[in-house]
């Protein structure tokens, strides 16, 4: 014999919060599924149709109701923090690489280079290992040139360390 599933039962007040979130669109559209998920499971759909008409697999639609089930509103809407190694570069370590690229060169060298940044980062001791990529995507996002004019956009008083 089968299981009977429970039922969703979603006060005013949840009802509000949901329509709410699926109508600004202000939300990550996984969150604006959720919402919508947990609306149509209180309006007593069926499994098949809420998965037809958000588009989702049967594995998020009980991933959804089990969450609301086990924490409520909050527990079902929101992403849970993601496994993986946290990021190596910080703000901290970003403004230290634009202060280092917006310096003076080197003696010897007419501009710095990724490689000359990276050495100056390690035996500064602002980080044990780091990529020239990482670098390089640093100054790019800082908007840093490396050619004859020193930092695009930045000056070195523009830099907080």
């Amino acid at each position: 014999m089968s299981r009977i599933a429970k039922a969703v039962n979603l006060t005013d007040s949840e009802k509000l919060e949901l329509i709410g979130i699926t109508k600004k669109g202000t939300h990550k559209s996984r969150k604006i599924i959720r919402a919508k998920a947990l609306l149509l499971l209180d309006a007593g759909k069926s499994r098949l149709e809420i998965q037809s008409e958000l588009g989702i697999d049967i594995q998020n639609y009980y991933k959804i109701k089990r969450r609301y089930f086990a924490g409520g509103l909050c527990s079902a809407l929101e992403e849970l923090p993601r496994s993986g190694q946290p990021a190596k570069v910080t703000a901290t370590l970003e403004a230290q690489i634009t202060s280092i690229a917006c310096s003076d060169a080197p003696k010897g060298s007419s501009r710095w280079t990724l490689s000359l940044i990276n050495e100056k980062i390690v035996s500064l001791a602002y980080i044990d290992t780091i990529c020239d990529e990482s670098i390089r995507l640093v100054l790019k996002k800082a908007n840093a040139n490396l050619g004859k004019r020193k930092c695009g956009a930045l000056a070195p008083s523009q830099v907080n360390i």
